[in-house]
């Protein structure tokens, strides 16, 4: 197993870019980023959905903890901003005041500050402004252990306590996207 932009695959199952494309167009739809936009992608692995992002915002904060990551090409646009830190070390000196959208693409599972995120995100993302995650779902195949992963349900509930709420929900074969808003 490996990871690619957080997401798990099996060395013997190439990914599908056709699958990933689909999603990924689908999710940027929904998002409905303008040129005026920041966007801060949260363990943004390979870069994928920064270079989306940074075709349609001003703006992009990639914060990734796995410095090679950035050798991708996908980080070569000149508005996106590489962080070379775990997102848990940088919430201690930084915040989201800054951000139209915080994204999380198959990383949220994995981070280990999920609670000092959210209160972060509630002290300091201004109202209106998004939080957009894509998740595994329970039942895939692949992906991290099943016991670290949320049902739509358990994050909808974990994310709302802080202050979101829920405006739009996209199902795919193995992920899902949600998108919340700041009230």
């Amino acid at each position: 197993m490996y990871k690619l932009n957080n997401g798990y695959f099996n060395h013997n199952k190439p990914v599908n870019t056709e699958i990933r494309s689909k999603i990924v167009d689908d999710v940027i739809q929904s998002m409905n980023l303008s040129k005026n936009d920041v966007v801060f992608d949260i363990g943004s692995g390979d870069g994928f959905y920064s270079s989306k992002f940074a075709d349609l915002s001003k703006k992009v904060y990639s914060i990734d903890e796995f410095e090679d990551n950035f050798q991708s090409e996908y980080y070569l646009k000149n508005n996106i901003t590489t962080i070379p830190q775990n997102v848990c070390d940088w919430l201690k000196t930084n915040d989201f005041s800054e951000a139209d959208c915080v994204f999380f693409s198959n990383s949220f599972h994995d981070m280990e500050c999920q609670e000092q995120i959210l209160k972060k995100l509630q002290d300091s993302l201004k109202k209106g402004r998004y939080l957009d995650l894509i998740e595994f779902n329970l039942s895939a195949n692949f992906g991290p252990p099943v016991n670290i992963r949320f049902s739509k349900e358990m994050l909808k509930s974990k994310v709302e306590s802080y202050g979101f709420k829920e405006v739009k929900y996209l199902e795919f074969e193995n992920h899902y996207f949600i998108s919340f808003q700041k009230i």
